[in-house]
């Protein structure tokens, strides 16, 4: 299928961004978040939003806390942003996150971790690990539910929603109802082949792209054999929370981001994975107006009340 139509009409009218290797990654970070600002959220009602900070492995972790409308108590998700572990911010995905309260009614603890190449591997992930067991501790005095809670993430973000999963089943808790992962992809480096190839030259994200985001990730090429980076090199998948695994179809590493569902099914794990035609690499952001990604954020908040309500059963 081509790109989605109403897509195609407004990258027609966007320059074309040069290779993401060729910015200063200050530059770059700014260039997001500028162009990110400016996107509307979506149509949504909260009872709060809330900007504070939680004890990290390496200091305080700016989090931001969106409370749904209604009677609690509510699910707790911790949501991680994505942008190649290197860019974003609590605002360049804040429409993400109130779409994903208003829609599971969860609060959400949307978490700003450490930056890579400032900050390497696995800094992002002990942030996010750290979210999560917070999020779980002081859910009650959030209004929430601690035998309710979830991981969500886009892109990088996604990736971190599953490594947290895996952890927190090693660990023992806190328990995850579900994860959500918005195309991140399960292994690393990205195979060269399938969507890689044909969608190399993006839009929006390039295969180089990705590449180089991850040169800045890692510190050597021994890290993608850890789970943390790449969740399908875990040694066991059972018994993990059922997943949402959202892909684009018109993305380089679509074939990387479904390929962990497999892994999951045959682990017996309940998956449900989705991939939205004509869609790119990033595409839930634009959920303030593109009917793609306002269809993928209700498919996942679908899901994610789906597993809440069998969680509140067996709690």
């Amino acid at each position: 299928m081509p790109l989605d139509p109403q897509l195609e009409a407004m990258f027609a009218n966007q320059p074309e961004w040069p290779p993401i290797r060729t910015a200063p990654v200050p530059a770059l970070r700014e260039a997001v978040r500028s162009s990110s600002i400016q996107l509307p959220p979506p149509a949504v009602s909260l009872a709060s939003i809330v900007d504070r900070t939680i004890p990290g492995p390496n200091g305080e972790i700016p989090v931001r806390i969106y409370t749904p409308e209604g009677a609690g108590p509510f699910p707790v998700t911790a949501y991680f942003h994505g942008g190649g572990f290197v860019v974003g911010d609590l605002d360049t995905q804040d429409m993400i996150a109130r779409g994903l309260a208003a829609g599971a009614e969860t609060i959400v603890v949307s978490v700003d971790y450490r930056l890579a190449p400032e900050h390497k591997f696995p800094a992002a992930f002990e942030d996010c690990w750290a979210a999560t067991q917070w999020a779980a501790a002081h859910a009650a005095e959030l209004g929430g539910d601690p035998a309710l809670i979830a991981v969500a993430g886009d892109s990088a973000g996604g990736v971190l929603a599953s490594a947290c999963a895996l952890l927190a089943r090693d660990a023992g808790a806190p328990r995850i109802a579900a994860q959500i992962n918005w195309y991140g992809p399960g292994i690393h480096p990205i195979p060269e082949e399938g969507s890689a190839i044909e969608f190399a030259n993006g839009p929006v994200l390039r295969l180089e792209d990705a590449h180089y985001f991850w040169e800045l990730h890692i510190k050597d090429e021994s890290d993608y054999d850890d789970f943390r980076a790449s969740p399908m090199k875990a040694t066991s998948h059972q018994g993990l929370a059922p997943a949402f695994i959202a892909s684009a179809e018109c993305d380089p590493i679509r074939d990387a981001v479904e390929a962990y569902a497999p892994v999951l099914e045959k682990a017996g794990v309940e998956v449900e994975v989705k991939r939205y035609p004509g869609m790119v690499h990033g595409f839930v952001s634009w959920i303030g107006f593109l009917p793609g990604a306002q269809e993928a954020m209700a498919d996942a908040c679908a899901f994610a009340k789906k597993q809440f309500a069998v969680a509140r059963q067996t709690a």
